[in-house]
């Protein structure tokens, strides 16, 4: 199999009234819910997609990998080709090759599987780093650091951290196309930086709607280690379910939005 693509702004009634609100000038959370709403199809089908089951169950499996003793022998076993002294970029680095590998070997390849290991580097690096005050070196505070992420507390704020950027590369994918549409005079966006606003509250949007995620996520990731691990499958069953609670949350927040 190709590359899939999600192919271009369908012309349908879900997708005019994405349109019409950006042409009318309607709130962040409109626009993030309407979206939400004519991509749903494809939003269901992500959590089937292999690039994201994997990409979800190497969130799952680092911090399990950072706790072993041999650290590097725990990433290499999951096809993750690191020195034993890996920084945090070596790692997120090889774990970027090993997914693009997985996915050229399955035939699997798809935008919305790049927007998964995207966001799984993103992450790793934003609530990993934290820890880690140089991302270049530091191994034993990077080990540290990625093993912090192992709990049911700290592995909410990963998955969270996750999902909602994910989201936001999923959301941007389909706008993008349309914002541009949207700058110049007498347009939604007069300026480039009425433009860049629009992303920010976009983006930060997602991350309030992704509170859901930190919700369940934890317990879940706690009890499926406690019962011996996770699957890919598994990984991709917790992705679905994810993605149907932002889906919701998405639209409960809209229309909260709406009644005020």
């Amino acid at each position: 199999m190709g590359h899939q693509h999600l192919g271009t702004l369908p012309k349908t009634r879900r997708w005019q009234q994405v349109v019409d609100l950006l042409s009318g000038g309607a709130d962040v959370r409109d626009v993030a819910a309407a979206t939400s709403s004519a991509a749903e199809q494809q939003m269901v089908d992500a959590s089937n997609d292999l690039g994201i089951r994997r990409s979800v169950w190497l969130l799952t499996q680092i911090p399990l990998a950072a706790r072993s003793e041999d650290f590097g022998n725990s990433l290499r076993r999951l096809g993750i080709e690191v020195p034993d002294q890996a920084s945090l970029l070596d790692i997120t680095a090889a774990m970027t090759s090993a997914l693009d590998a997985y996915i050229a070997k399955t035939g699997g390849r798809s935008d919305l599987g790049e927007m998964a290991s995207m966001s799984l580097v993103e992450s790793l690096i934003a609530v990993g780093g934290r820890q880690v005050q140089d991302l270049f070196g530091a191994h034993e505070r990077t080990k540290s650091a990625l093993a912090g992420l192992a709990t049911e507390k700290q592995f909410s704020v990963l998955a969270r951290d996750f999902f909602s950027r994910l989201t936001r590369h999923q959301l941007n994918y389909f706008l993008s196309r349309e914002l541009s549409q949207h700058v110049g005079p007498n347009r939604r966006f007069r300026l480039i930086a009425d433009h860049q606003a629009f992303e920010q509250a976009l983006d930060l949007h997602c991350r309030q709607t992704s509170r859901i995620i930190k919700e369940f996520s934890g317990e879940w990731f706690s009890k499926q280690v406690f019962q011996g691990g996770i699957t890919e499958e598994q990984a991709g069953a917790f992705a679905h379910i994810a993605f149907k609670k932002m889906r919701e949350e998405l639209r409960a927040r809209r229309f909260q939005y709406a009644a005020a």
